[in-house]
């Protein structure tokens, strides 16, 4: 008997979950090429001249949905957590890169561009004395702070004693890489406190406690993201990740994602489709 997948690609075609596993119902990157199931063939017939068609490995810890849709045009992934969306991956015949960066993608033939914006786990604050003795104080607010956490996120001290530039210069170069800056002089010493600026407008306190800098870095510090597009480009189409990641995911998304997606030749499951006796539609020109 003979399988025909050309009346559900016309109509819209395909929406699946699979809750937490890949099952049958999503293209997989290790079925073999011999064994095309559904899935894998609807995302090869959405976009036929496309040289890849997006698979998955396996599925991460926390990644707890998967919808599969497919359109003429339009194959897609949208991977959840919880209810929440956090990466989509799209196949499309073309896609607008903007302004993204170009980055090494190891597949030969296949472009990669970045446009991300990412908030890291650690947050960083530079300690800046203005004087000796409170150059003394600095290092030691360092070492006493050691390994503290903010909101589960480690706070990594640094201090800038530079004399040869004025606190002044070192306050704006240290806050055009970090978010926090503690500026300590004598008069702090005896009190345990410090002035602190924060990113973006420099906005700050005087004569504040230490524990109370703490807590307004808490207040003010962002919420770990990574949000953003990869597009990958090659003959006949683009496949584009759509991150919208925070929280514990994101600390780890971009890793997971190059673990768990990948591009299958769409030129193997093609001829091993109709080995396996799909009747494909929309074949690429020659």
């Amino acid at each position: 008997m003979r399988r025909s997948t050309g009346v559900c690609l016309v109509v819209l075609c395909l929406l699946i979950t699979a809750c937490g596993r890949l099952g049958t119902g999503l293209p997989g990157c290790r079925t073999p090429a011999s064994e095309p199931n559904a899935a894998t063939v609807l995302s090869l017939q959405a976009v036929p001249e496309a040289e890849y068609s997006p698979c998955i490995n396996s599925l991460q810890l926390g990644w707890d949905e998967v919808d599969f849709q497919v359109e003429r045009g339009l194959a897609q992934l949208e991977f959840e957590h919880g209810i929440e969306s956090f990466l989509e991956v799209r196949l499309t015949p073309s896609c607008e890169i903007g302004g993204a960066i170009e980055v090494p993608s190891g597949i030969e033939g296949v472009s990669r561009h970045e446009n991300v914006y990412q908030v890291t786990d650690a947050i960083s604050v530079t300690i800046i004395p203005d004087g000796e003795r409170s150059s003394v104080y600095a290092e030691g607010l360092a070492a006493d702070l050691a390994g503290a956490h903010v909101d589960d996120r480690p706070v990594v001290f640094k201090v800038d004693a530079d004399i040869d530039f004025s606190v002044r210069s070192r306050v704006n170069k240290a806050l055009f890489t970090d978010q926090f800056v503690w500026i300590v002089n004598d008069l702090d010493i005896d009190d345990r406190t410090l002035e602190m600026r924060a990113t973006p407008d420099g906005e700050g306190a005087r004569g504040i406690e230490v524990d109370d800098a703490l807590d307004r870095i808490e207040d003010m510090s962002e919420e770990i993201q990574y949000r953003g597009q990869w597009f990958f480009q090659f003959e006949g189409g683009c496949i584009t990740y759509d991150f919208d990641a925070e929280g514990t995911l994101a600390t780890s998304i971009a890793e997971d994602a190059e673990a768990t997606l990948g591009f299958y030749p769409s030129s193997e499951l093609r001829d091993a489709a109709r080995d396996a006796g799909f009747d494909l539609i929309g074949e690429p020109t020659q």
